[in-house]
């Protein structure tokens, strides 16, 4: 571990650090002044955000954390934060003995592709994955784009989709993911990424070679090409998809694990170190359960290094604006506790790390 703090033990918790501010939806906005500024304030999750082609809104998935349900919603709120308004929830909304989660919000050309997943309360009732679309405006109506599971040429299951986004007008990007034990489970592993061609009349699935156990992508501003990492690894990869060629966006280094990247002109972000849990898990195996990291920019070419997050949050999925002037990203709360032993020296830290996160608005 670096930056001067230890994690030798992780502890979920299921509170934030901070009071909850609003509980009726859409009805505050931000609190604080200049950046690094705290977006959201719920008691449940807020995360998966995506920016406006303008820069001028931040899409993500919001929990309804009074209903006994836990679902979430599709909300938009202005980049500087404000009062977030619906775009897609499940129905009813009330409690039906059902977690349906809506999230990964890909807005462009006045419509939203999300993803969508459904638990029964049967223990053996499976997830029920698909990525939708639907036009940008409150609670339209909502077209289906593609249901899982299905199987890849390789054999492998696709479970479910992660790191949903717009490569192109036409063309979506994601990373197809195994859940870990019977596709009823949360823990989901990226498999292989994926391009989703829906120009045509029934959508097309074109499988990127040499991504597999990809653990997140982000699409290039111009569509060219996919900047991605692979779990475990140290390294940002950047494919040029016209031509397969693929280089080096930049190492950290051994025994860091690099994941989450966002590169705007000659700006890299991308998350590292913290709790990436890199592990095997048959039976599945080179799998990475992320429970977050530190917060890093690095300037290309010279590939110098900036922690820009702070000691007391993990850090996952920062999503940079259109202009690169503004950085989103979910924050989970740390709290440490000091262990002693009998003559008072200290022999270990525990953290504790919040199960769900709000956002925060980082500015350069």
């Amino acid at each position: 571990m670096r930056h001067g703090w230890v994690l030798p033990l992780l502890l979920l918790g299921c509170a934030h650090s901070e009071a909850f501010g609003d509980p009726e939806p859409g009805s505050g906005g931000p609190r604080g002044g200049g950046p690094p500024v705290r977006l959201t304030y719920n008691i449940g999750q807020d995360g998966t955000a995506a920016w406006s082609d303008d820069g001028a809104f931040i899409y993500y998935s919001a929990q309804d954390s009074f209903s006994s349900d836990k679902d979430r919603c599709i909300v938009r709120m202005a980049a500087g934060g404000g009062s977030r308004i619906p775009l897609a929830c499940p129905e009813p909304l009330s409690a039906n003995g059902l977690t349906e989660i809506f999230d990964q919000p890909a807005p462009g050309a006045g419509r939203v592709a999300y993803a969508s997943s459904e638990l029964g309360v049967d223990e053996h009732a499976p997830f029920r994955h698909a990525i939708w679309l639907v036009a940008d405006q409150p609670y339209a109506a909502p077209t289906l784009a593609l249901a899982f599971p299905y199987f890849t040429p390789s054999g492998a299951s696709h479970d479910a989709p992660i790191y949903l986004q717009w490569l192109s007008p036409d063309t979506l990007v994601f990373i197809g993911a195994e859940n870990g034990c019977c596709r009823k489970d949360t823990m989901r592993f990226g498999e292989q990424i994926v391009l989703l061609d829906l120009s045509g009349p029934t959508p097309v699935r074109h499988f990127v070679p040499g991504t597999t156990r990809a653990s997140a992508v982000q699409a290039a501003a111009d569509g060219s090409a996919i900047h991605y990492t692979i779990a475990g690894d140290s390294r940002v990869y950047r494919r040029v998809l016209a031509t397969g060629v693929v280089d080096t966006l930049h190492d950290f280094g051994p025994g860091r694990v690099a994941r989450d990247p966002q590169l705007v002109g000659t700006r890299l972000y991308a998350i590292v170190d913290g709790h990436d849990g890199f592990t095997d898990l048959p039976p599945f195996y080179g799998v990475q359960i992320d429970y977050g990291g530190r917060l890093v920019r690095v300037d290309l070419p010279g590939g110098g290094e900036t922690d820009i997050g702070d000691p007391l949050h993990l850090f996952k999925r920062p999503r940079v604006s259109p202009g690169g002037s503004g950085l989103v990203v979910e924050g989970y709360p740390m709290s440490s506790v000091e262990l002693l032993d009998s003559t008072g020296t200290v022999v270990a830290v525990d953290t504790t790390v919040a199960r769900w996160a709000d956002l925060w608005l980082m500015e350069e």
